[in-house]
């Protein structure tokens, strides 16, 4: 009698089980038929690119210039006059720079009986004068240059003056602050030809300046 009672129990056990796997099942069921109806609606909650509202059109130039206050534009500034006792420094652009007017004076042809030579009129050499050679001449702040300048706007080697094809040439050995011609303080000088009363200027505004002269 007492084995048929075990009997029982244990399939009341096994039944009880099974009842409660099958209520878990139908539970994880419906969450899952739950959640995938979530998703369906966000889905369908997106506007399509072709429903949606068009962009306002943007405001006319017009429009828009009304809207903000109209802007002056800004004024230049005074051009500044050439001031000899100025120790601003020019450093070296590109020879680009270069302004072709001053590469192209052929008609500076030197007289034949003509001594050319470089008057200093501004800085540590003014009153000084020193002869063009046919060979040329050296300025700059080594020693060792025919025209020896003491103002470290000047390169230690400078500039050479020479004479070519019956011509005087002026060209610059690569300064640092420039040669510049006549004031031209805009146009650097890579090489030039060089007339009667050009007056050179070596490191910039209110650098050395000499005046080329013919006796």
């Amino acid at each position: 009698m007492l084995k048929v009672y075990v009997f029982w129990g244990i399939f009341t056990v096994v039944l009880i089980g099974v009842a409660v796997t099958l209520i878990q099942r139908h539970r994880r069921s419906q969450k899952g038929r739950a959640a995938s109806g979530a998703t369906a609606a966000e889905s369908a909650a997106i506007v399509a690119p072709g429903d949606r509202p068009a962009a306002s059109p943007p405001a006319s130039p017009a429009a828009s210039a009304a809207a903000s206050p109209a802007a002056s534009p800004p004024a230049s500034p005074p051009a500044a006059a050439f001031d000899p006792t100025a120790t601003r420094i020019h450093f070296r652009p590109s020879p680009a720079g270069t302004h072709s007017a001053l590469l192209e004076r052929d008609e500076a042809v030197l007289p034949a009986a003509g001594s050319p030579r470089l008057f200093c009129v501004g800085g540590t050499q003014k009153g000084h004068s020193f002869s063009v050679t046919a060979a040329g001449i050296t300025v700059g702040r080594d020693p060792q240059n025919d025209i020896v300048i003491s103002d470290i706007r000047v390169s230690h080697r400078h500039a050479w003056v020479g004479i070519i094809d019956h011509k005087a040439v002026l060209r610059d050995l690569g300064s640092t602050n420039g040669t510049f011609l006549n004031a031209q303080m805009d146009s650097l000088v890579s090489e030039a030809v060089l007339s009667p009363g050009d007056t050179i200027l070596f490191g910039g505004h209110g650098g050395q300046q000499f005046r080329f002269v013919v006796d």
